[in-house]
């Protein structure tokens, strides 16, 4: 059963990464999450003294999953900006 929470926790925070908080025009906004994962990520490694190369590579993989989501939403939020550009620019030039 942990395991399904686990995973249902990753998929919210994905949704919410890539539709919330990276639809903003702050750039860093998006960065939340991910540098919060990946504090998260080094200081459980630290706290249980897990230096073996696999608890490495599973960390990596982790920290670039979350760096995935942020870039996810980052291109979602600047093709939907170019997106609502070229609407205003045809409606300006229609209006002329």
């Amino acid at each position: 059963m942990g395991f399904w929470i686990f995973l249902g926790i990753i998929i919210i925070l994905m949704l919410l990464e890539v539709f919330v908080l990276t639809d903003t025009k702050y750039f860093l906004v998006g960065g939340i999450i991910p540098l919060i994962g990946t504090i998260g990520i080094l200081f459980v490694l630290i706290a249980t003294h897990s230096y073996s190369s696999g608890d490495f590579f599973h960390a990596l993989i982790g920290i670039f999953m979350l760096l995935l989501f942020w870039g996810a939403g980052d291109d979602r939020h600047r093709r939907k900006l170019k997106r609502t550009e070229a609407e205003r620019l045809a409606h300006k030039h229609h209006d002329d």
